[in-house]
């Protein structure tokens, strides 16, 4: 996630694609040059021409990354997932524990406009949310380490969910030998409508709902 983390156009165009060739093997989408800057609404903002340059520019830093391959089709361009891993690598779908960490996000995702309606850290928390257990802790002063995220673009992200009530945040103090007083206080996290874990293992009940993607530093 690090590559991507500052650049929003990318993780959108990202996301995009990984949903749309991620299903069956072997991992192609094909949509014609049009269809492809309508799907990531760079059409909403810019003129025709605009939108198409632009999708163009940021398909080819996935490209550089070597996190995609793009291929023209006569009218259409194909795009072919490659490994998160950013080495070239053939892509694998992961289908259980052992194949590494991956995530699930729904289709929801974009059916109800989140893709637009979310911000960059917003939609980076949102990822990291997702590959966490459906309680979890995530100390803001490790994000960076972790992540590859500043702590301010994390407490920013965190936050714009809780008050889309897409995450819900409680604390309670632990016992924690570092403090002065014994006591630190600890924030745990959980997300709630599309994206909790009951929606989401609904969702990938439901063919086609769901695609998965690598946890790691992408």
């Amino acid at each position: 996630m690090a590559r991507l983390a500052r650049d929003s156009s990318a993780l959108d165009a990202y996301l995009l694609i990984h949903a749309l060739a991620s299903s069956s093997e072997p991992y192609v989408a094909h949509y014609p040059a049009a269809t492809w800057t309508q799907l990531a609404r760079l059409d909403e903002a810019a003129t025709f021409d605009a939108a198409k340059s632009r999708w163009s520019k940021v398909v080819s830093k996935l490209v550089t990354l070597k996190l995609v391959e793009r291929e023209r089709k006569g009218n259409d361009v194909q795009y072919r997932l490659l490994h998160e891993a950013a080495d070239g690598a053939e892509y694998t779908r992961p289908r259980k524990g052992a194949d590494g960490h991956w995530l699930r996000l729904p289709y929801s995702y974009w059916l109800d406009g989140f893709d637009a309606s979310l911000s960059h850290p917003e939609k980076l928390m949102l990822l990291i949310a997702l590959d966490q257990q459906e309680n979890f802790v995530l100390p803001l002063n490790q994000s960076s380490k972790w992540y590859g995220l500043s702590e301010a673009t994390a407490r920013r992200g965190l936050r714009g969910l809780e008050d889309k009530e897409l995450l819900r945040a409680w604390s309670s103090f632990v016992p924690s030998p570092r403090s002065p007083t014994g006591w630190m206080q600890e924030f745990t996290y959980t997300l709630l409508g599309p994206f909790s874990l009951a929606a989401v293992e609904k969702a990938a009940a439901t063919r086609g709902r769901v695609f998965f993607t690598d946890g790691s530093d992408t």
